[in-house]
């Protein structure tokens, strides 16, 4: 992650396609899955598994993907977050390519609760229903093993609420202290910045 001056600026992509298609996939199959509940259960399975393969894909081009898609691009540091965060609190944070460091640790602890969401949603679904790739172990497993999935995957919903809308509001006051258009960085890819900085 790089500091950016203002000076000589250029619309330079930092975030690939597949990158960006999969935030908004996420987006969508998340308020899918959070809509249905409740009101249709199949929506509800069908967002939860797309959700899976989501994931997966993350965890995969994280390893193997563009520049800034790369995990290694956006190591959570909690020295450069904490740095961060004064530099917000003074009103004086500097610029990004990538993510800043309190967006990276974001962005893993926003992964890594979806993936226990959808975990937990998999084994409710065994236990339940007698379906998918744990159904032969929820065939022998305890009421009281159910009990505690669900309290697991309601807890992760909970927490998921509360972290999108830290994660929201962060977007807004970083697009406001950088001056730059984050949410339409992830629609275009692209943000200005100086070109030997990316």
């Amino acid at each position: 992650m790089q500091d950016i001056h203002t000076c000589d600026c250029a619309q330079i992509e930092i975030w690939d396609p597949l990158l960006r298609s999969f935030h908004w996939l996420l987006v969508a199959s998340f308020a899918a899955a959070w809509w249905s509940e409740g009101h249709d259960i199949r929506i509800h399975l069908l967002s939860g598994t797309f959700l899976v393969g989501l994931l997966l894909f993350r965890l995969f081009w994280g390893f193997i993907g563009e520049g800034h898609a790369r995990f290694s691009s956006f190591r959570p540091s909690m020295r450069n977050s904490a740095q961060h965060l004064r530099e917000l609190l003074l009103l004086r944070a500097r610029r990004y390519a990538g993510h800043t460091p309190i967006g990276s640790l974001m962005i893993y602890i926003l992964l890594l609760t979806l993936m226990i969401l959808d975990i937990s949603g998999m084994l409710l679904m065994a236990l339940q229903m007698g379906l998918g790739p744990f159904a032969s172990w929820a065939a022998t497993a305890e009421f009281a093993t159910e009990l505690l999935i669900r309290k697991i995957h309601h807890w992760c919903f909970d927490a998921l609420q509360i972290l999108i809308a830290i994660h929201l509001t962060g977007v807004l006051v970083e697009s406001l202290m950088q001056r730059s258009n984050l949410t339409l960085a992830m629609i275009t890819g692209k943000k200005t910045l100086k070109e030997n900085d990316t």
